[in-house]
């Protein structure tokens, strides 16, 4: 799925939180986000999937493979999360139900818009453990009995069940230790990359943004500072913003 983000700008009361932001993710490409805290990253990505806060007033475009997310209804965008769009967020125990086991929670994108049989789901669940390295036996267990790297590997599931065109993953391995985040970076680039899919891989750092994209937007007080390929970002950065990202992944790279 291809996106092309025009003139973004996010206002909440007197505060503008995004101003002015053009990204462009094209079919198949792995894209990166990345700032520091409060740069307005994590709001884009919802301006993408249509879950600004209520008080939040868009303006510009946000463009998924012709469908405008920017005041569309919400029947369009949640047809549009369910089938088209998966979404990763940071911590896998607030987004995982806790009363809920991984197998149900796996299964519910597939209730919610196919029609399938119980044998379909269950079959589809068990072939998505395994891609994404969970044993099947995980599917009873509920959240809390896994660890943190098996609970982000059952949100991935969870977010690719439906074979999405695109994945928003959201500092999807912040909570992890840098032995998990090493893992699950690599999981998702595989999926992604077998799948066919787009992704946007939204993070503070850099050593992990190497890792997972080819290209990426600095963001800083929600604009767009400086874009060009990973690599060339990592080597040579041109802003202070991203400079300063830089020197902070080289202390802690993922080798």
């Amino acid at each position: 799925m291809s996106v092309s983000i025009r003139d973004l700008g996010i206002v909440i009361g007197s505060q503008t939180l995004v101003s002015d932001v053009d990204l462009d993710i094209a079919d198949g490409e792995r894209v990166g986000l990345i700032g520091s805290s409060g740069s307005g990253k994590s709001m884009i990505s919802k301006a993408m999937l249509g879950l600004t806060p209520d008080d939040a007033v868009l303006s510009g475009s946000v463009n998924l493979s012709g469908v405008e997310a920017v005041g569309a209804d919400e029947v369009t965008l949640a047809d549009l999360r369910g089938r088209y769009v998966g979404t990763i967020l940071q911590d896998p125990f607030s987004s995982l139900n806790p009363v809920t086991t991984v197998g149900r929670q796996i299964e519910l994108p597939l209730r919610l818009h196919y029609r399938l049989s119980k044998a379909e789901r269950a079959g589809r669940v068990r072939r998505m453990l395994a891609k994404v390295g969970l044993d099947a036996g995980l599917a009873d267990r509920h959240p809390n009995e896994l660890s943190g790297g098996q609970a982000q590997r059952a949100a991935i599931a969870t977010a690719l069940i439906t074979s999405p065109r695109l994945i928003v993953a959201d500092e999807p391995t912040t909570a992890l230790d840098s032995i998990a985040q090493r893992q699950i970076v690599d999981l998702l680039v595989r999926l992604v990359d077998d799948s066919g899919a787009s992704m946007l891989f939204i993070t503070h750092d850099f050593s992990v943004l190497a890792r997972a994209t080819t290209r990426a937007y600095v963001l800083e007080h929600g604009r767009v500072v400086e874009s060009g390929a990973t690599s060339d970002l990592l080597a040579k950065p041109s802003t202070p913003q991203a400079g300063r990202l830089v020197g902070a992944a080289r202390k802690l790279a993922l080798e």
